[in-house]
């Protein structure tokens, strides 16, 4: 018998695997950078279903993509080419300088392209011996088996058995380690080019010249995982460029869909040319409601004037959290770029999170002592006010 609910969560511990730490909400409704639950309530939304929503929500653009595609086809498979996966990767090439596009549905499925692409280049170039991955400590790259083996993070691989081999893990802009790690067996290095999961971590120079320099030593690959970090996030295209990363795989997800389940791999010529039919594949990968969506999400973020907005925005939202940390003796150091942004804090990142969302603010965290912020990308000067007005509030409450 049909059950009648009128709390989510509640509908959900019924019919719903327990695999979530939710909030306690009812979402009915979003609009640009706010969402509203079933009481009217309004919260801004800085967390933009973890930096998926890059323009906020229900944004005209990608509504009437959708629309006018769904008018058309729906799906027809990677059986036949299809025009909005033509159009879109027509874009992201143009944008990013890259050559090829595989399309996915998901961050973690176009890092496992990404690892599985890396592999299959050295052993069609018969250097079968070049296998190893070299991934940092407190990375976060994904779910699925390969990809959960190329996080740094043991505590998620916990109870599932054996991982694919041939991952190794160093610290965070530890270059002497990075440099003891790889070798000839070195297949490539992979990184965010800012780690937001593992609390935010920015790259330093002395990395980036590094992990270049090895890219050369070694004849290695450079994958970029800018599920987060791409598609203007940090204010430009991609984050790899922004730090002068020399790269030859990125994967992208996140924003790249507008908020439709999209994940790229965009690669350099040499690594294409060593792919055939049948290598990797996917059903619904490169959807064509999504690549729709996609390209109405790029061809906002390369409007003109728009990348500056986010580089503008992330100034005022840096200093406001610095005047934070000045007034709050339990907050510290500002992390991040661009609009992916987070402050450290010996209080629990959970009240505060609570705290800023029972007065109509939605953070996330980061790690373990970092509350990060993830605005859409056109969060307006006023929203921004209005965000640090509430964390003030909402540290005053928890102090």
């Amino acid at each position: 018998m049909a059950q009648s609910f009128t709390n989510f969560k509640d509908a959900e511990s019924q019919l719903l695997a327990s695999l979530y730490g939710k909030a306690d909400l009812n979402f009915v409704s979003g609009k640009g950078s706010y969402l509203e639950d079933a009481s009217g309530k309004r919260y801004l939304d800085f967390v933009s279903g973890i930096a998926v929503n890059a323009l906020g929500h229900c944004h005209p653009s990608i509504q009437k993509a959708i629309a006018e595609q769904a008018e058309k086809f729906m799906h027809i498979s990677n059986l036949y080419p299809n025009k909005p996966q033509i159009d879109f990767a027509e874009k992201l090439l143009a944008a990013s300088g890259f050559d090829k596009a595989f399309f996915c549905n998901s961050g973690t499925e176009a890092n496992e392209g990404a690892i599985k692409f890396a592999r299959k280049y050295f052993n069609r170039k018969g250097l079968i011996e070049k296998q190893r991955i070299v991934t940092f400590v407190n990375s976060f790259h994904g779910r699925t088996f390969a990809a959960l083996s190329a996080t740094g993070q043991p505590a998620l691989r916990e109870g599932f058995g054996p991982m694919p081999g041939e991952f190794e893990h160093v610290v965070w802009n530890d270059t002497n380690a990075l440099c003891k790690a790889v070798n000839e067996s070195t297949c490539a290095i992979m990184l965010e080019p800012l780690a937001a999961e593992g609390g935010v971590m920015t790259i330093s120079e002395e990395m980036v010249k590094t992990i270049n320099e090895l890219r050369e030593k070694f004849n290695c690959l450079v994958i970029a995982d800018e599920v987060q970090t791409g598609v203007g996030r940090l204010g430009t295209f991609l984050g790899s460029s922004k730090y002068g990363l020399n790269v030859d795989i990125v994967s992208l997800a996140k924003a790249v869909g507008g908020g439709l389940p999209l994940g790229v791999v965009l690669m350099r010529s040499h690594v294409a040319e060593m792919l055939k039919p049948g290598d990797h594949g996917t059903t619904f990968g490169g959807n064509p409601l999504a690549c729709a969506a996609g390209l109405a999400v790029v061809n906002e973020v390369l409007s003109s004037g728009f990348l500056e907005s986010v580089l503008e925005r992330s100034e005022e939202l840096k200093a406001g959290l610095a005047k934070l940390a000045e007034k709050y003796s339990f907050l510290g150091n500002v992390h991040g770029d661009g609009l992916l942004l987070g402050i450290e804090t010996e209080k629990p990142v959970a009240e505060l999170i609570a705290s800023a969302r029972e007065n109509g603010l939605l953070v996330h965290r980061a790690g373990a002592n970092v509350l990060r912020l993830l605005p859409p990308l056109n969060v307006s000067k006023e929203e921004v006010k209005e965000a640090l007005s509430i964390l003030d509030k909402a540290c005053s409450l928890v102090s």
